[in-house]
């Protein structure tokens, strides 16, 4: 089980949260705060015409930059250290340990799904990164990454060209079909994953009735996101459902799993971990019951 702690054990009282992040300022009304409304104009500006061109600028000006160097450039390190959470716990982690405790985030969560799979896909991948990751660990499988920035597909394009087992194409979530699964084989023996792309959708129900044509092929769906409905009714909770709303992120998901009659819900484990202790990854993970 993924524990922080293994990184860090300096803890921070929860009232000293407005210190780290401005966010509780914002959320109380104290600093001016624009509320969001998240659709396709604004995921297009903020990633790919922002971070993913940012990230694309830096590898055409710097000829050789490897993925990990990207990563390095797109977390803007090194920085100050961060506040992240776990179990609703905040502690201070070295800024130098964070690519350290995400990749290891990944592999602890996906790592028991590998053995069964042939092909992993992850949806909403920026340019990939995740993916690299998992490829260094499991060689022997495939790896699709499907993203709407044509910006990070381009970028992905740059650093993979030389690694066949590794691709990165055009997605959109809101498309009534999605070609990077139909040429899965329908074998069930394909691993879907995402990681903060769903809470880009308002609602991820168009999501699962356009992924439910691909039951067969799937073996299992892992999401590390956002989960309004995770949260309780403490302090700590109620900040990050006023978060949720303020940014308009995603706030059906775990309900619609629960009560989708095709599929079986195999985990709900609320803030695994959060970078930002305010929108804390949730992991859920399921099968379609035909699996």
């Amino acid at each position: 089980m993924f524990d922080i702690r293994t990184y860090t054990t300096e803890t921070i009282p929860l009232d000293s949260l407005p210190q780290w992040s401005p966010w509780p300022a914002r959320l109380l009304g104290m600093t001016d705060w624009t509320t969001q409304k998240r659709d396709i104009q604004k995921v297009d500006k903020e990633y790919d015409k922002e971070e993913y061109l940012r990230c694309l600028n830096f590898v055409q000006e710097r000829k050789g930059a490897t993925p990990e160097d990207v990563r390095t450039f797109e977390f803007r390190l090194p920085r100050k250290p961060l506040c992240v959470s776990q179990k609703n716990e905040l502690f201070v982690l070295p800024a130098e340990h964070l690519l350290a405790v995400d990749n290891a985030m990944l592999a602890q969560i996906l790592g028991p799904f590998m053995a069964d799979v042939h092909t992993v896909v992850e949806l909403g991948c920026g340019y990939g990164y995740n993916l690299w990751e998992l490829r260094r660990q499991f060689p022997d499988k495939r790896f699709v990454g499907g993203e709407y920035s044509a910006n990070a597909v381009r970028l992905a394009g740059l650093l993979y060209a030389t690694h066949p087992n590794i691709t990165v194409e055009s997605f959109n979530y809101y498309d009534d079909a999605y070609s990077l699964l139909e040429r899965c084989p329908a074998d069930g023996k394909t691993l879907v994953f995402t990681r903060h792309s769903i809470e880009q959708l308002p609602s991820a129900k168009k999501f699962l009735t356009s992924l439910s044509q691909y039951f067969d092929r799937i073996a299992a769906v892992v999401h590390m996101e956002v989960a309004y409905e995770n949260y309780g009714n403490g302090l700590l909770d109620l900040l990050r459902k006023r978060y949720v709303v303020a940014n308009d992120y995603n706030r059906d998901l775990v309900g619609l799993l629960q009560n989708h009659p095709d599929i079986a819900v195999l985990r709900n484990e609320a803030d695994v971990y959060g970078v930002s202790p305010l929108n804390p990854s949730s992991v859920i993970a399921w099968k379609p019951r035909s699996a």
